[in-house]
C-alpha cells in the first residue's frame, strides 16, 4: 500500500491536473515478469494518459523490461529515470518496480535482454493508441 501511495504522490507531482484524463487516481497496470515471458505479452495503453506500470517479477532469478524506443517517447517521471537504463528496467528476483509515465501513441517491441530469454519467449508488443 505505502509503494502505491508512493507511485501516486509522484504522478500527482510530475502530472498536472489537465494531464490527468478523467481522474486524478492513474490507472495502475501489472505486468508479470516470469520465467520466459510477460504476462500479459500484449500491453494496451492510451496516449497521453499517465499510467504506473507496476513490472513484477516472481520468479527466482532477474528480469528486464526492455522497451527503449516506448521509454524515449513517453514522458517518464523523474523516478522512472532513476530506475532505468537505456530504456531498460532491470527486475530482480521477487520483487516488484513501479514505473509512473504517460506513453506517446506507436507500437513497441517489448523484450527481456538477458541472454536467450527472448529467444525463449520473453517478448511482446505495447500498443499505444
Amino acid at each position: 500500500m505505502a509503494r502505491l501511495s508512493i507511485a501516486l504522490i509522484l504522478v500527482s507531482a510530475f502530472f498536472p491536473p489537465s494531464a490527468q484524463a478523467q481522474t486524478d487516481i492513474p490507472t495502475v497496470m501489472t505486468v508479470d515478469l516470469s520465467n520466459f515471458r510477460f504476462s500479459p505479452p500484449s500491453i494496451r495503453l492510451s496516449a497521453g494518459v499517465p499510467i504506473v506500470l507496476r513490472l513484477r517479477n516472481s520468479s527466482g532469478g532477474g528480469h528486464s523490461f526492455s522497451a527503449p524506443e516506448f521509454f524515449k517517447a513517453s514522458r517518464l517521471s523523474p523516478a522512472a529515470t532513476n530506475v532505468m537504463h537505456n530504456g531498460t528496467v532491470e527486475v530482480a528476483k521477487h520483487s516488484t518496480v513501479d514505473i509512473s509515465l504517460a506513453p506517446a501513441r506507436g507500437s513497441y517491441r517489448l523484450r527481456c535482454s538477458h541472454m536467450m530469454h527472448s529467444a525463449f519467449g520473453m517478448k511482446g508488443v505495447i500498443q499505444v493508441n
